[in-house]
Order: structure tokens, then sequence, then C-alpha cells
């Protein structure tokens, strides 16, 4: 019998314990007897079907949605239910490998019915099989893409490896916005923050909440470990720590064939590219998660375009690509006072690209005909959120680009509430989509949908 069909006979079993399953396990008996014939794998012949022991969830979509809103006959009064429709792959859904979380960061509007939502895509590594729990016991049933699931509270998903000896549990929350069209609301959380030397930190992201921090540190969350901050030390190496851990759990990364780095200061990162200015006030990339080993970075235009100071950088995953970040880095240089200037980076890491220049950092040049640009400021913070790039420095303004950050905007729906009273605030988005500020006042914000 091939691997494929003992793998099958084993899962099927398992589902077999719950009486409730035993019509999925007729199922799987006919498709492995079938799989059989097919393959031979009751002949005694050396055919052997190649499995893995990865247990992963690579990919998941929500199929067509419906969402029901109302209106009210201005002669009648009557009340009248709109049935609408949406795309699911328009909500794109994040998969934290580390968490074993999945989670939409665009919000569905209000009215989006989440009792009864198929999916068109839930794809495992190695051909995995994926399991959906109860919401009232241990019970597991197989995933079709002809179900609607109730997503009124997150559901677990296990997805089996492809030899059957191990299996992982996701959680998939679907968030829906709590208010409705595009209305956005800013919410007062608590106005007794630490602002210590304010202008020399900014707000980062850690996992679903934000953390007010040193501006030379940064976090990162890849295949090397737990989420954690990373900074250059004092000895000029690169230095990390859980972001759970204490404040005394720093450790040098280093070993005693690698010479220091040469980086001054770290600027971002993404699920694969640590990023740096070197000392010779270049960009840097390390590969290896760690920022063990550094390379220089290709560029487009001169290196003296780069920013110098209250640099601002953010990524996320770019849409038209799979396995491929957008990164967009942002300061104040030497070469223009009176525009922010941007560079950006599109960086692939798997499949082929259409992008010739797809590793390359890119210079947007200020141009004379685009009156929508970054102005120049201290302090300056950036997050990407609802498919947007927000902005914000010492003017007090959010700037909002839609376009990759070459044009930008100063959008009233996310204006800051008038009664903040701060000269300074810094902007991050949590893990679930929230936006958050934190103001040199000690006020933390938080903004929704």
């Amino acid at each position: 019998m091939t691997a494929f069909c003992r793998i099958v006979a084993k899962f099927a079993a398992e589902l077999f314990k719950q009486d409730r399953m035993k019509k999925i396990f007729r199922t799987l008996c006919v498709l492995c007897v079938s799989l059989s014939a097919f393959t031979s794998c009751l002949k005694n012949d050396e055919t052997e079907s190649t499995v893995y022991s990865d247990a992963v969830i690579t990919q998941f979509t929500m199929g067509q949605l419906n969402r029901y809103t109302s209106t009210t006959s201005s002669k009648t009064g009557n009340d009248t239910i709109i049935k609408s429709t949406l795309t699911g792959s328009n909500y794109p859904m994040t998969i934290d490998q580390l968490g074993c979380k999945i989670y939409n960061k665009k919000l569905l509007p209000v009215g989006t019915d989440i009792l009864h939502i198929p999916l068109t895509t839930v794809t495992a590594k190695n051909s995995g099989i994926v399991l959906i729990k109860s919401m009232t016991s241990d019970t597991l049933r197989a995933v079709s893409t002809t179900d609607s699931i109730d997503f009124s509270s997150p559901r677990i998903f296990r997805v089996f490896s492809s030899d059957g000896q191990s299996h992982r549990d996701y959680t998939v929350t679907v968030n829906v916005s709590k208010t409705a069209g595009s209305t956005f609301e800013w919410t007062k959380v608590r106005d007794d923050i630490n602002t210590e030397n304010f202008t020399d930190r900014h707000l980062v992201a850690v996992g679903d909440s934000v953390m007010l921090t040193d501006k030379d540190i940064i976090t990162v969350n890849n295949a090397y470990g737990p989420e954690r901050f990373m900074r250059i030390s004092s000895n000029g190496y690169v230095e990390s720590r859980n972001v759970n851990a204490s404040e005394d759990a720093w450790s040098e990364t280093y070993d005693d064939t690698a010479s220091k780095p040469g980086i001054k200061r770290l600027i971002g990162a993404t699920a694969h590219e640590i990023f740096g200015i070197g000392d010779d006030n270049t960009l840097k990339v390390s590969l290896d998660g760690i920022g063990l080993k550094w390379l220089g970075e290709s560029l487009d235009d001169d290196a003296s375009l780069l920013p110098i100071d209250n640099m601002a950088c953010v990524n996320w995953p770019y849409a038209p690509a799979d396995d491929t970040d957008f990164v967009l880095l942002a300061g104040n240089s030497q070469q223009d006072d009176q525009t922010v200037v941007i560079w950006r980076k599109i960086s692939q890491y798997g499949g082929q690209t259409v992008w010739q220049n797809w590793g390359q950092w890119v210079y947007y040049p200020v141009d004379d005909k685009n009156i929508y640009t970054l102005p120049r400021q201290d302090n300056l913070s950036m997050t990407y959120y609802d498919n947007s790039i927000l902005a914000i420095g010492d003017k007090m303004t959010i700037y909002e680009s839609r376009d990759q950050g070459i044009t930008w905007m100063t959008e009233s729906t996310y204006a800051l509430p008038d009664n903040i009273g701060a000269s300074h605030a810094t902007i991050a988005t949590d893990s679930q989509g929230r936006l958050w500020i934190v103001t040199d006042k000690g006020e933390l914000w938080r903004g929704e949908k």
C-alpha cells in the first residue's frame, strides 16, 4: 500500500472515533480504494508516493460574501433591506505562521453576513489535509469550498501533514467594521502614557497591540524565532530580545568568523529581510534573519538622495504577485529642504516575477507637476492601514497615500480629534488592523472604521 493510502487510513480512523464523522470516514475509504486502483497501491511493486512532515496552511481566501443594509423611505417610513455581494479576495487573509493566526486586516463592512462565509481556497503545504473544529465540541470535519462557515467567533482549523505524523491548529478570525460606510472614529484609550524623551521614541506594532519604544529599535517577525525587538548594540553588533522578555534580556548576534556588520542603525524588516543604514550611509540588507551578515543594496539613483534622519520604513504584502513585499522608506535628506524623500523596493521571495527591478531600491523623484508631496518634517512616523499609507510628523497632520507613496493628501477621514492638544505624535497599526496614535501629552488613541 502506498504512503498516501496509509495516511488516509490513519486519518480516517481518527475521524471514525467521532460518531458524527462516519460519513466522512466512508467517503475517505472510497477515495483511498479509488486511488489505490489508480496508482496500483495494492500491487507488490516498489512505487511509493512522496510524503512530507509539514503541517502548514499556505493560502486562505474567502469566497463571495453577502451584505445586508437597510434604508428608510422618506415617504412611508418603512425600512427596506438591501442585499449586495462582496468579493472575498478583496479582503485578503493574513497568515501569521509563528502565532498560528489567520485574519483579515482590511475590515469587512458593516452588515456583512459572517454566519455564512464560503471559502474559495484553503491550501496546505505539500497536499496536507485541513479540517475545521466544531464551535461546540472537539469534533472535526473536512473543509469544503461548498460550505458556508459561521465566523461569528474565531474558528480553529487543523492541518495534518501529508505523512500523517503531525498537525497544527490555526485560529481564524474574520474582522468586521463596527461603524457604517467610510466613517472613521477615534477613541481615547489612555492619557497616562510615559512620554519621557518622546521625540526619540516611536510606536511599533507588537502582535495585536502596540508599544512605544526607542526609535533605533525595530520589530522583526520571521522564521528565525518568535517576534522580537532588534537594535544595534553599543559594541556595534545587532542585538535582539523577545518582545515578551524583560528589558535586560538583550543578546548580541555574532560568531567568531564574522566581523562587525558596520551598521549604525536598523530601519525596518520584512518577513525575509532586515534593513539598515551602514556606517558609510548606504542602505544594507541582511538575509539571514538575525542580522549577522549584511550586503549592500542596489539603488537606481545616487545614494546622496537617501534620507539621513527622521526616517520611517513600512512594508506590506504586494497584491499583484505572490510571496512579495512592497517596502517604502521615507525621511529627510540633505538634497531637499521642502519635502520628504521617498524610496521603494519590491521584494519577491518565490516563484517568477514580471518586475525587472524587483530587488532594487527605486527613488521617487520630486516632480514639479506633483503638488501633493509629503512635506519635510521631524519625528516622521508611517504605517500601512486599510490599503493606504498614513504618515504623521511634527506638523500634527495625518497624510494619506493611496498610490504607494507617490502622492499624499491630508485625508479628512483620518483627521485627528479636535481635542488632541499635542505637538507630536507617532502612529502604528496592530496585527488586527486597528490604528493607534500616541501623543507627547501621554494620550493613546485607537482609530477604527
